[in-house]
């Protein structure tokens, strides 16, 4: 099957197309529709090279988005590698671009659009806004120094305080471009249904660290926790890149050391979701 089949056009980007067939600006489209896809077939070589499991990737009018089955499950620097590929080809289309001007392939206002178009995407998807490069490089280095669904809850909130500085600044005071504000209102959107959805998101990395245990870790960490704390309130303590052990203080003062495992063993396999930090201590505890 044609791996090209995974690219899809969202529906926001014909409208986009409607709108340039109106206006006489078809050629700037091709243009920025040509960077979007040659930025979001870095991320896709990057993560075909590392054999991640591809669903899609969604192409928008300034980015995309691409879906995996790894639920950040994989190692620090393959995420990484992956969610810079994007950004980098902007680098050699620069290069190209040059090129193009000094052969006057196009008239010197279409060179200078395909400069200006290849800036303006590359330093939009560097915006610490979710699901764009920016916010899912923040997203990265945040979970490996705080708690999974802490940095789950801090990124998206810092996205959407972009995306509303951004708005109002739209409407207030730079000139109304109604496609930026369409932009904007659907991100806004996708950050609002990924808040919704964040524990179902935490879930399935938890599952996925569990099942496969090919997350790659840099130490073990302790985690205290009283005998009456759930497992829900136990797992939102993990951190990626770091093993647990989570040590019990039971109801006369002794300590009992859990595997991490166990605990995810005693949720997802056992179907205990309720099980409190004692419960594990008697099934499990030594």
């Amino acid at each position: 099957m044609n791996n090209l089949k995974v690219f899809h056009i969202h529906p926001l980007m014909w409208f986009i197309v409607a709108v340039a067939l109106m206006t006489g600006s078809f050629a700037q489209l091709v243009v920025i529709f040509s960077i979007v896809f040659i930025h979001e077939l870095g991320h896709y070589g990057m993560a075909l090279f590392f054999r991640w499991r591809i669903q899609s990737v969604m192409l928008w009018p300034f980015g995309g988005v691409m879906k995996t089955d790894e639920h950040h499950s994989r190692p620090f620097k393959e995420e990484l590698f992956v969610v810079l590929s994007g950004p980098l080809q902007h680098v050699w289309m620069y290069g190209v671009i040059a090129l193009l001007g000094v052969f006057q392939v196009f008239t010197d206002s279409l060179i200078q659009a395909m400069y200006t178009y290849n800036t303006v995407i590359l330093l939009f998807n560097l915006l610490p806004i979710w699901p764009l490069d920016g916010g899912k490089l923040f997203f990265l280095v945040l979970s490996y120094l705080k708690p999974f669904p802490k940095a789950q809850q801090d990124v998206l909130v810092c996205s959407l305080f972009t995306l509303v500085t951004a708005l109002a600044l739209c409407t207030f005071v730079f000139p109304f471009t109604l496609n930026l504000v369409l932009l904007i209102a659907f991100l806004m959107w996708e950050n609002w249904i990924e808040w919704k959805q964040r524990h179902y998101g935490f879930l399935r990395y938890l599952l996925r660290r569990h099942e496969e245990r090919a997350e790659r870790v840099k130490g073990i960490e302790p985690l205290y926790v009283p005998f009456d704390m759930t497992l829900t309130e136990i797992f939102q303590k993990f951190r990626r890149g770091m093993r647990h052990q989570i040590y019990v203080t039971t109801s006369d003062g002794n300590r009992v050391m859990l595997d991490e495992n166990e605990c995810m063993y005693a949720y997802f396999t056992l179907k205990r979701s309720q099980a409190k930090a004692s419960d594990l201590v008697q099934w499990f505890g030594t």
